[in-house]
């Protein structure tokens, strides 16, 4: 897997690259997570994605470097640049993370993982936050409760404000390590949110859940914290499996 310095170097570059090399990295990134070119096998040449995608070579050449630094890629002496591995591809890098969400058939297996990754990492989170959060800190999760609150009816604000919720979660445990895989708790709340509304579920759920969990960090009480994140993530997974069973084939949402 990519180094978290390689994938900040990169995320530092491509802020400043242009918007064709822009273009060629997302076409690039999606060909090779989709399976268009497989792992372990060389890339076409540089003149050949050249004029698949309408760039220059050295456009290309930018964007290949880029994949590299995710962990995509691989320079072969003699053999040019191959497909690395799925296990070497950096899969917390968020495009990378968005590419495997616009795949039908990668997007469910890929949100069953990122759901697991929560369960593990979470509740810890929430316990650390009981232990370490500020009182500034505090009060901004009960403020993004409250943003849940207000905008359960508004798509947009509800996922924004659901999301700022566990970025505050996360910042109030001190960790910057964790705050790395903040990225697939991100991921993972806009799918639930998409799929919510494509069965036409409440776009907000379990506000009753993300206060006891504020409640519990609020009170300094660990343990506590940790039980209800639990719950949270337990009702949350249980809502995911009833919105596919929706959403099944041949089955509407009025009739769930």
């Amino acid at each position: 897997m990519a180094t978290g310095g390689s994938a900040n170097m990169a995320n530092r570059e491509t802020e400043r690259a242009s918007p064709l090399v822009e273009r060629t990295i997302d076409a690039l990134g999606r060909r090779i997570v989709h399976g268009t070119y497989a792992p372990d096998t060389a890339l076409p040449t540089e003149t050949e994605i050249a004029k698949s995608t309408g760039v220059g070579r050295n456009v290309v050449r930018e964007a290949t470097k880029y994949l590299t630094s995710m962990g995509l890629l691989r320079i072969a002496q003699g053999s040019g640049t191959k497909v690395q591995p799925k296990e070497n591809w950096n899969y917390l890098d968020s495009r990378i993370i968005q590419w495997a969400m616009d795949s039908d058939d990668l997007r469910d297996g890929l949100i069953d993982e990122l759901s697991a990754l929560r369960y593990i990492v979470e509740p810890e989170v929430a316990a650390m936050a009981a232990e370490l959060a500020t009182i500034t800190e505090k009060l901004r999760l009960f403020e993004a409760l409250e943003a849940m609150e207000a905008n359960k009816d508004d798509p947009e604000k509800a996922v924004e404000a659901d999301i700022l919720f566990h970025r505050r979660l996360f910042a109030a445990a001190h960790n910057k390590f964790l705050v790395t895989l903040l990225r697939a708790v991100v991921a993972v709340l806009r799918a639930n949110f998409e799929l919510a509304i494509r069965a036409d579920y409440a776009i907000i759920e379990f506000l009753d859940e993300h206060r006891q969990v504020a409640e519990a960090v609020y009170d300094r009480n660990p343990d506590e914290a940790r039980s209800c994140m639990r719950k949270l993530l337990r009702r949350n997974e249980r809502h995911l499996s009833e919105m596919r069973a929706a959403l099944a084939p041949g089955k509407s949402a009025g009739n769930r």
